[in-house]
């Protein structure tokens, strides 16, 4: 029986914003996360490790060389710290083995490694924000057992220690609607077309993420009786990226809203055997018509989008304040994000 793999991608990103007493605005992030998050923490691991986020075409949209992202450019991240008016966080590992050296610290770090996990792995135990699990059978037949383990997995007890560290906003996001994944759309393929959505999205999968999201969202309403003082965001990204699944056009990409820009064939650009930064696989012309960049993550582009709806629409609860932000920078990024 084929081997299933799901990697249950808990970017349970932490956005630790200090304010300022004097302007009201937010000085500082620190993040914690997975590949949706890591500004090139892998890149200082030893020995190196996957995925292949270092190497060309990585990077070629908006840094014009690999930096650690697993995208195309941006993350929401980079996107969120450039709407505050902050600089990009640098990675951690990077200062702590002295290969940064430059760079705005007291503006926040980057904790977020790529390949994170949340079971198994006792760095990231108490902070990961990723569960890998294989599995010898179908995943559908696996899913009361994941829905065990999920209770655990939204326990919010990391988040409480940054808290009590003095933490002031917390900004934690759900899980994307992973059923929309080109690979996942792959390992799980199936000839019953009744499993599929109009988009093409696997229904059952994107409803057990769902689940997830609701969990979450009930940990973080218990958190914030328990600390009224903390500003407690919950970033929807499911609901955020579902949005150009449905409407692609109204969001600027083209052409089938599941295929991969940069991978090596399949019915979705995707196949596991040519990856994303392999020899001979090359990225396609303009990844901002895409939404998938290698098939696990997204590009800039998708990414951005994300961004907007959690700074300017409706996909934050409650709503993320940055009235700090001054009306030319707002409206700076607003244009940005509708090219």
């Amino acid at each position: 029986m084929q081997r299933q793999w799901l990697f249950v991608v808990l970017q349970l990103v932490f956005v630790a914003a200090v304010t300022s007493a004097i302007t009201g605005c937010y000085t500082s992030i620190i993040s914690f996360g997975d590949s949706l998050t890591d500004t090139g923490n892998l890149n200082f691991i030893s020995p190196p490790q996957s995925p292949n986020c270092l190497v060309s075409p990585y990077g070629e949209t908006h840094f014009q060389q690999p930096t650690g992202r697993c995208s195309d450019g941006r993350l929401p991240l980079d996107f969120i710290a450039e709407s505050l008016g902050l600089s990009y966080l640098k990675p951690y590992l990077g200062f702590k083995n002295g290969a940064v050296k430059h760079g705005n610290i007291e503006q926040g770090m980057n904790f977020a490694v790529a390949g994170a996990t949340a079971l198994d792995r006792s760095f990231f135990e108490e902070k990961g924000f990723t569960v890998e699990v294989t599995t010898n059978y179908s995943l559908r037949v696996q899913l009361d057992w994941f829905k065990e383990l999920l209770p655990s997995l939204c326990n919010s007890s990391s988040s409480e220690e940054l808290i009590d560290l003095g933490a002031v906003t917390l900004m934690v996001p759900g899980i994307l609607p992973l059923g929309c994944n080109p690979a996942y759309l792959t390992g799980f393929a199936t000839i019953d077309e009744e499993e599929y959505d109009q988009v093409g999205c696997l229904k059952w999968l994107n409803m057990f993420f769902e689940y997830h999201n609701d969990l979450l969202q009930t940990e973080l309403n218990r958190l914030r009786v328990l600390y009224p003082r903390t500003n407690i965001i919950y970033a929807d990204y499911f609901n955020a990226a579902l949005q150009f699944y449905k409407s692609p056009e109204q969001f600027g990409f083209s052409g089938d809203v599941l295929q991969v820009c940069c991978g090596g064939g399949g019915p979705y650009n995707y196949n596991d055997t040519a990856l994303c930064g392999n020899s001979g696989v090359i990225a396609c012309d303009d990844p901002s018509q895409y939404v998938s960049w290698d098939a696990y993550h997204l590009t800039e582009a998708a990414y951005r989008w994300i961004t907007k709806g959690l700074l300017d629409g409706p996909y934050t609860i409650p709503k993320f304040s940055v009235s700090c932000i001054t009306g030319e920078t707002a409206r700076d990024f607003n244009n940005y994000a509708m090219k």
